[in-house]
């Protein structure tokens, strides 16, 4: 009901697609936050901004409720940057505060690498952020907007289920989960997400083209925003499947940090992985092509083992030293003893405190928190032993169980 009654308001909106381009949108956010745009001129966060609303408008296909939701979403990001810079104005300390060594989580999407960083974000020494807090990290500030804050977060996750059912069985989620890495990078529009839920390839080619390493700058800059003044976590604990393909610009932004990439038999993934790209996007498009998707996907991911391997057996990879595996099967099959694994590979203390609430928390999400999926791989144009056949090497490099 609630679904339904939102895309028919969306429906009703007056539409206009030269809206969805970076000066409406710009002026839009100092707007409603009252701020002046100076902090939204820098040339970078424009070209890279006016690269994806041009993919967007040109190639995601999007349905008035689409746009209306592309344009919420990317006024709320500019309003977020306008937030960022207001509270460094008043404490240019922020900028210098020094960041908690972080904890990467990587490797094939499906995989359990959002297991694994809810385990880990459960130590209490440890730091992740909160999906909730991407959103409003300052949510007791003036240009935050009514409500701001994890309940808001939670009302539209709740609206988000509603509008695409199916995806808390493929991807379940909540205000306070720990929050993926594009999302920090998505609000100076250097993020791979965007390619994941609207369908823009060619703003997706741009990003590759143009690097990573402006996204992780801001990433590190967001993550000092969260860190408040005598907070001392002893990791930052963080998580993105693509991390992968851009590990380099992440070695540069952050030369302290480790590495875990998990594995997984790719035969088992590329469908699941497909299935919840199609499930992202349904919502925003007037069209879904599977078969591109699944072909699109697939690709990306093969890409991506060979990106895995190639870092891995690289001697000049500033983080080789510092990279554990981790197979899916064993993380499932024995999480605590995997956990017990990377931090002895880091020469990291597991206390008993965190190993009780680890404990705890496996026995409240089993099977990761993951429901029963439905999905017919060929569907997506993916055949899954041809998909094994294509990973070989990946599968042989890193041990991996078909």
């Amino acid at each position: 009901m609630i679904a339904s009654g939102l895309k028919r308001l969306a429906c009703t909106v007056f539409d206009d697609d030269t809206r969805l381009a970076p000066e409406p949108l710009i002026a839009a956010a100092a707007k409603a936050t009252r701020f002046d745009v100076k902090p939204l001129a820098d040339p970078g966060l424009v070209e890279a901004l006016a690269a994806l609303t041009s993919s967007l408008q040109e190639e995601a296909s999007l349905s008035p409720f689409g746009r209306l939701a592309v344009r919420w979403e990317l006024k709320r990001m500019l309003s977020t940057l306008l937030i960022l810079a207001d509270a460094e104005r008043e404490d240019p300390a922020i900028l210098t505060r020094p960041l908690a060594p972080p904890l990467f989580i990587a490797g094939l999407p499906r995989s359990g690498t959002t297991f694994l960083h809810g385990l880990l974000a459960e130590d209490p020494a440890n730091r992740a952020p909160r999906m909730w807090e991407a959103i409003y990290p300052y949510p007791a500030h003036r240009a935050a907007g009514f409500g701001a804050g994890r309940r808001k977060v939670q009302l539209q996750l709740r609206i988000f289920t509603r509008l695409v059912p199916g995806i808390s069985s493929l991807h379940p989620t909540h205000a306070d989960a720990p929050q993926e890495c594009t999302e920090f990078t998505s609000h100076v529009f250097r993020s791979p997400r965007f390619d994941a839920v609207y369908r823009a390839p060619s703003y997706h080619a741009w990003l590759d083209a143009s690097g990573y390493d402006e996204g992780y700058r801001f990433h590190a800059r967001f993550l000092r925003h969260l860190q408040a003044p005598g907070e001392v976590p002893r990791h930052w604990i963080l998580k993105s499947p693509d991390h992968v393909f851009s590990a380099d610009a992440l070695s540069r932004v952050f030369p302290d940090a480790m590495m875990v990439f998990v594995h997984r038999d790719p035969g088992h993934v590329l469908a699941s992985a497909a299935r919840l790209t199609e499930l992202l996007r349904a919502p925003f498009t007037t069209a879904i092509d599977r078969r591109e998707i699944g072909r699109k996907v697939a690709d990306y991911w093969q890409a991506g083992m060979r990106r895995m391997v190639a870092l891995a057996d690289c001697p000049s990879f500033p983080l080789r030293s510092r990279l554990v595996h981790v197979q899916y099967r064993s993380l499932v099959a024995d999480p605590m003893g995997t956990i017990t694994r990377i931090y002895d590979a880091f020469g990291l203390e597991l206390l008993r405190e965190a190993r009780v609430a680890m404990a705890a928390k496996v026995t409240r999400v089993s099977n990761g928190g993951y429901g029963a999926n439905h999905y017919r791989p060929e569907a997506f144009g993916i055949d899954p032993e041809r998909e094994r056949e294509r990973a070989s090497v990946y599968a042989q490099r890193f041990g991996v169980a078909t």
